[in-house]
């Protein structure tokens, strides 16, 4: 229901760690070109402050109304059009404030709690001394050959491709840091379990949107690797749909492919 964005919304206004003219200014800075990560980070600042000082129960509360309202918004924008510019700030602001909101260092990650007892563990001096060395002169046997992984060249060459494509169509300049951005990002997207059994299970076009929901949220993951990519993908439509229907497609693909050859081997 898209009118749970809006109950969404009044219940982090009624937290009251922001206001509308933080949310008005972080958005218009953030859809100028012209803006750095670094002003952007620092008009949240104010925020941060005021989240720091709130109770732990309340920050808990507020980061996760914050993470739903997020969640929602990028799922729901790609399949209803929404016409409420305040909530395309908000999700925007809210994006980023997310970032920056410190983490709960006293929470692990369940598995984590289930199989380690952390109490236990603590830093413990078990030896003092110094390392002794053989006196004279040795000689150092070479080292063998190295196991190195590397990407093989028929996954190089479609990433120079979509560089070069991209530079062309839209006069961008990117060059190997940008490759290797988007191989790390294809990474995660190919490890997805979820989007794995959507493109394997689903329509076409349901893949597609859990496809668009999972890369918008890795993106925003790997946003302060590379800005510069992140931000042209979300400020430019046509940048954005060119790029991801092309990274939709490869991952279409290689599932396809993959599913061919457990078959042929269960064969």
């Amino acid at each position: 229901d898209p009118h749970l964005l809006y109950d969404l919304e009044n219940k982090l206004t009624d937290f009251h760690l922001y206001t509308e003219e933080e949310v008005q200014d972080f958005a218009r800075t953030y859809f100028n070109p012209k803006a750095t990560q670094d002003q952007l980070y620092a008009l949240l600042d104010p925020v941060l402050g005021r989240f720091k000082e709130a109770e732990r129960d309340e920050q808990a509360d507020f980061r996760g109304t914050m993470t739903d309202f997020v969640r929602l918004y990028a799922f729901l924008s790609q399949v209803v059009p929404f016409r409420d510019a305040d909530l395309e700030r908000l999700y925007v602001f809210g994006r980023y404030l997310l970032r920056r909101l410190p983490k709960d260092r006293d929470r692990l990650p369940q598995e984590i709690q289930e199989a380690i007892d952390m109490d236990s563990y603590r830093i413990q001096k078990t030896r003092n001394g110094k390392i002794s060395l053989q006196r004279g002169s040795s000689q150092i046997d070479p080292k063998g050959p190295v196991n190195t992984h590397i990407v093989p060249p028929e996954q190089l060459e479609p990433l120079s491709q979509i560089i070069q494509e991209l530079n062309e169509h839209f006069g961008t300049d990117f060059t190997e840091e940008d490759k290797v951005f988007i191989q790390q990002l294809e990474q995660k997207l190919t490890y997805n379990e979820a989007l794995q059994a959507s493109l394997r299970s689903n329509t076409r076009e349901n893949a597609r949107l859990t496809f668009d929901h999972v890369a918008i949220d890795r993106l925003q993951e790997m946003m302060d690797t590379n800005f510069k990519f992140y931000k042209r993908i979300t400020d430019d439509p046509n940048f954005g749909k060119f790029f991801l229907d092309w990274m939709f497609e490869r991952l279409e693909k290689k599932t396809s492919e993959q599913g061919e050859g457990e078959g042929g081997e269960r064969g």
